[in-house]
């Protein structure tokens, strides 16, 4: 299992799902190293804003969306992608 960095585009991750042999799904009109999908994230931004960032193998964010909350975003997961596999790990920060 592939656990993402503290923070992702600035902000802190809570919540995160990885897919380590097969990818949850390609990522339409992307190409090369962001078309298929590995990981997502649900973070927040010292502000207070908070996102479901869609990351390729290497956590890099390739896609995002804000949300209301936490519970939301976690289960926002785009059409195309293979919700049913996506389990949450809450993110442990030292």
């Amino acid at each position: 299992m592939s656990m993402p960095p503290p923070r992702l585009d600035g902000a802190r991750v809570f919540w995160w799902a990885w897919s380590d042999e097969v990818s949850f799904g390609p990522l339409p009109g992307a190409q090369g190293e962001d078309y298929l999908i590995y990981g997502f994230a649900v973070c927040k931004y010292d502000s207070g804003e908070i996102y479901r960032f869609t990351c390729n193998r290497h956590w890099e964010v390739v896609q995002d969306r804000d949300h209301t909350d936490e519970e939301e975003a976690k289960a926002d997961i785009p059409s195309q992608y293979e919700a049913s596999r996506v389990i949450w790990q809450r993110y442990s920060h030292p």
